[in-house]
């Protein structure tokens, strides 16, 4: 069976930047390694496949231990975020190296290139050069050129970010079908939180040192261990307001500072907070859980507040609304049949029983 398995993985220079990493990636799993930028997500790929040393720490594929392997030798594919193509090579030319390398007859060679080319759209591109197509074109090309190596491990580094739109979309859905994939164990990065939460069996957010959660997509987007979690997760991005909690027992309120935004902590998370030492939290709310009223509409069951627009934008199939909650910013999502000015006086639903509470310095969530 071609599993990954990573125990106790250390690389850093001037400071770590993976610090004891564990990870298993089953074989067929595709996996999902999401977080910021430079927080050294395709350190770790280099590492897997041999591209960097490892100060410390095992990597095995299959129960082989290829922690000091060659890169030659390791059973991996990777697909580089900067193409890593060879310029004086046709695009066909570029897609075949790995299947020359296995001397494969030509015949062979020929077919499993024209089907990968098809795949990614790239059939006519095949006497081109890589200087003469697109960036988003040699993009596909780099990943044609993984697609055909059959590794026992893929390693896609943000393989589809150059991409537009319509072709992004469309190749997230064929990863969820390529047999190619689903034979091997597949470690895939990227920023973007979107391709996480559609692609992954299971997604990793990696924070400084390592992987800080490993779950379902569902689970962590719904249960993040930290705000840490939580801020990179979901666009727009979730509304962080640092706040004081008052009261006792089920009456614990939310209080921002020296403004007017307040609200009542529900029964169930005040019984889980009222028992810690958490009088200054950091309040999450996803901006779908703030809903903008029609006029004279109820909201039962969430608190409402009055507010004023602040920016309003139309994105695609929602609007996102900026409004001043009583001296907070809040964003939240609407539908696009209604039109916002500048200033205008809002009410703000708040759904208060999916609110998170973070502890105000470490970040942890206090309802985990």
């Amino acid at each position: 069976m071609a599993r990954l398995q990573i125990e106790g993985l250390c690389k850093g220079w001037d400071f770590p930047v993976i610090d004891r990493l564990d990870l298993t990636v089953e074989e067929g799993e595709f996996f999902i390694v999401v977080g910021p930028s430079g927080i050294g997500k395709t350190t770790l790929l280099r590492l897997i496949a041999g591209l960097e040393s490892a100060d410390a720490g095992r990597i095995t594929i299959g129960g082989q231990d290829i922690t000091t392997l060659p890169p030659y030798k390791r059973p991996v594919a990777m697909t580089f975020e900067s193409y890593a193509l060879y310029p004086h090579l046709s695009v066909f030319e570029n897609i075949a190296s790995p299947l020359r390398a296995r001397r494969l007859d030509k015949a062979a060679i020929r077919k499993a290139v024209t089907d990968v080319a098809k795949l990614l759209r790239i059939e006519t591109l095949l006497d081109r050069r890589p200087g003469e197509i697109s960036g988003g074109q040699k993009q596909r090309t780099a990943l044609g050129r993984t697609l055909v190596a059959e590794p026992q491990v893929f390693l896609l580094d943000e393989p589809i970010s150059h991409l537009d739109a319509k072709i992004r979309h469309e190749l997230r859905l064929q990863f969820h079908s390529l047999e190619e994939l689903r034979r091997v164990a597949t470690l895939y990065v990227t920023h973007d939180y979107a391709e996480a939460l559609s692609l992954g069996d299971r997604i990793g957010v990696m924070g400084h040192g390592g992987l800080v959660q490993i779950g379902t997509a569902r689970d962590v987007f719904m249960r993040p261990r930290s705000l840490f979690v939580a801020q990179h997760l979901g666009q727009p991005a979730i509304n962080a307001v640092a706040a004081r909690l008052t009261g006792e027992g089920a009456a614990l309120q939310a209080h921002a500072g020296n403004t007017s935004f307040g609200f009542p902590v529900v029964a169930a998370h005040a019984a889980v907070l009222a028992r810690g030492d958490c009088g200054q939290v950091t309040v999450g709310i996803r901006p779908q859980h703030v809903r903008v009223l029609h006029n004279g509409e109820d909201a039962p069951g969430h608190h409402v507040i009055d507010a004023h627009v602040e920016i309003y934008e139309a994105l695609g199939a929602n609007g996102v609304l900026v409004a001043d909650a009583g001296g907070v910013n809040l964003t939240a999502l609407t539908s696009l049949e209604r039109d916002f000015a500048h200033r205008q006086p809002v009410r703000l639903a708040l759904q208060t029983d999916s609110v998170f509470y973070f502890h105000a310095d470490s970040g942890d969530n206090l309802l985990l």
